[in-house]
């Protein structure tokens, strides 16, 4: 195909240019209204013009290697066709127009047009050849060997305008009806016409149109119908027309221009972007250290928040040593000798399960507290990422209705400390021996008033009454020093437990410190995957700028090369 140089490249820089829009079109690149993207697919127009009969239509036919036009003897072009690509139909488009297409690959490239005839009955085609002639990339004036001074074609060539006889040339139909030693002075004949009609020789190709087109249609294409027909310099001549014409060498080179300016403008974009993406990584650097910077305050408060803590500790260990008094009681420890004393047990339960309660609402209220502070730092965050990211962060992980499950967890954390804790107190069975010891006492000084009163009954059954009195007031001694000592063994007990309990409330809290920490440390976690999403659009922004980054650089590398074929 002739011009296969110039359509490599075209075509080569139209798919640069579509791959080019995609990108651009794809990162929303606003097109440039000053500069358009130049039209590389418009074809090559070869108007083709001469007498009736001159093998206009043969011509066309052996470029195009297929049965386009009708030929024969008598005249069948009646009108201006124009012979286009596309699916099979004729279309008229004014009277003595016919736009004709075909589903031929070499019409991709080529629009051909075929006209009536110069020396035609009807002159009105004349009008619309017209524009097409001025502005044809090639205008081939047909001439037939046996006749090729024809008045009215060589009248039509005189009309045309300078710009379009720079891109005329002169073909010598049917020369393989000639001798050989006929074709120089044919030739010599057209050159002195051209001079005398034109100022200057213009191309003149002496040449065969139905052997070329027969030539086409063997496969492979015949050597000796292709040398006869002396197609291959027409062809070329048509090749280097193409190739070295101004205005397809301009569109080329605008069309390359409009994609580097393209991409310019692309890189100039990436790099907003990617600055964009490193101050965005900045500002969620930032933010993200002020939630470290929130975790860190709250984990250097925790000893301080503790200390509410401690105050819960202290009022339950007042309350539980009340308990013990109240159980300690001279009656309810003398009817307890009788049934078994197991007040220490249930004191220590009751005080385990206290701590409980006591790590519990300790826990809740710090929870709350904390949740508070990461919803209202969280409030102050939404509106920086919208007005820096341009869109909404969402809600917060651990506030709304996740902030009961928060809550919980944080409680449930502080609740497996508190066994620890106590166990660290060491207080349990301290009670025991203590009370053993005195219901041992209280044990001892009832049997002896026992006793005594039994003694005292007997004596006053036997009418001994002096030893009656005497050993009824001992027993009632005895008893009363009972009393006295349960009262004061009380006080004693209740006294030493509450120091002991006392005492051990810095271990207590110390206990659980590491899990209270903990607990904050979890809470934050879930509070810093408030910015999940956000993360999530950074990442994807700049996954999806990478894969664009290497599409541009290829893009250019490309675009390079295709520079050095222009």
């Amino acid at each position: 195909m002739p011009g296969e140089r110039y359509f490599a490249v075209r075509d080569r820089l139209s798919e640069l240019l579509n791959w080019i829009g995609g990108l651009a079109g794809e990162v929303g690149l606003e097109p440039e209204a000053e500069h358009p993207a130049p039209v590389l697919g418009q074809p090559v127009l070869v108007a083709v013009l001469g007498e009736v009969n001159a093998g206009k239509s043969s011509l066309i036919n052996a470029l195009a290697g297929a049965e386009l036009c009708p030929t024969g003897p008598v005249p069948l072009t009646a009108e201006v066709r124009l012979y286009r690509h596309g699916e099979e139909s004729d279309r008229p488009v004014e009277p003595l127009l016919i736009e004709c297409r075909r589903p031929l690959d070499y019409l991709r490239n080529f629009d051909l047009l075929d006209s009536p005839g110069t020396n035609a009955r009807n002159g009105g085609h004349a009008a619309i050849l017209e524009p097409f002639l001025e502005h044809a990339d090639i205008v081939l004036v047909t001439f037939t060997a046996e006749n090729p001074w024809t008045a009215a074609t060589w009248d039509a060539v005189s009309r045309l305008s300078p710009e379009a006889l720079a891109r005329t040339a002169l073909v010598v139909q049917r020369i393989d009806l000639k001798q050989p030693q006929d074709i120089p002075i044919i030739l010599g004949h057209m050159r002195d016409l051209s001079v005398k009609r034109v100022g200057h020789v213009l191309p003149i190709f002496p040449l065969a149109a139905q052997l070329a087109f027969e030539a086409k249609q063997t496969d492979p294409v015949s050597p000796e119908l292709w040398s006869a027909s002396r197609f291959s310099a027409f062809e070329h001549f048509i090749s280097e027309r193409i190739c070295e014409s101004m205005e397809r060498r301009q569109l080329l080179h605008d069309a390359w221009h409009h994609a580097a300016r393209t991409l310019r403008r692309l890189e100039s974009l990436f790099d907003v972007q990617r600055r964009g993406m490193e101050d965005d990584a900045w500002f969620l650097s930032g933010i993200e250290h002020e939630m470290e910077s929130l975790r860190d305050r709250s984990l250097e408060a925790a000893p301080k928040a503790l200390g509410a803590a401690l105050e819960l500790y202290r009022g339950e260990v007042d309350s539980v040593v009340r308990q013990l008094r109240s159980r300690l009681g001279w009656w309810r420890s003398l009817g307890r000798l009788f049934t078994g004393d197991g007040s220490a047990a249930e004191i220590e339960a009751t005080f385990a399960a206290r701590m409980q309660e006591v790590a519990t609402a300790f826990g809740r209220d710090d929870a709350a507290r904390l949740v508070d502070a990461c919803s209202d730092h969280w409030e102050s965050v939404r509106p920086r990422v919208k007005e820096r990211m341009g869109f909404d962060a969402g809600a917060c992980t651990v506030a709304g209705e996740a902030r009961q499950e928060v809550i919980d967890r944080f409680v449930a954390r502080l609740e497996k400390a508190v066994p620890q804790a106590l166990a660290g107190l060491r207080v349990r069975g301290v009670l025991d021996p203590l009370m053993r010891r005195r219901n041992a006492s209280l044990k001892g000084f009832t049997a002896i008033g026992l006793l005594l009163a039994i003694a005292a009954g007997t004596c006053g059954v036997l009418s001994m009454q002096q030893p009656a009195v005497v050993l009824l007031g001992a027993a009632l001694a005895v008893f009363l020093l009972a009393a006295v000592i349960a009262w004061i063994t009380r006080g004693r007990i209740a006294v030493g437990y509450r120091d002991r309990l006392l005492a051990g409330g810095a271990t207590f809290a110390e206990g659980l410190k590491s899990d209270h920490g903990e607990a904050i440390r979890l809470l934050f976690r879930d509070y810093s995957s408030s910015l999940l999403e956000v993360r999530r659009r950074l990442a994807s922004e700049k996954a999806a700028l990478q894969p664009r980054l290497e599409r541009s650089n290829s893009l250019y590398i490309a675009l390079k090369s295709v520079e050095l074929d222009l």
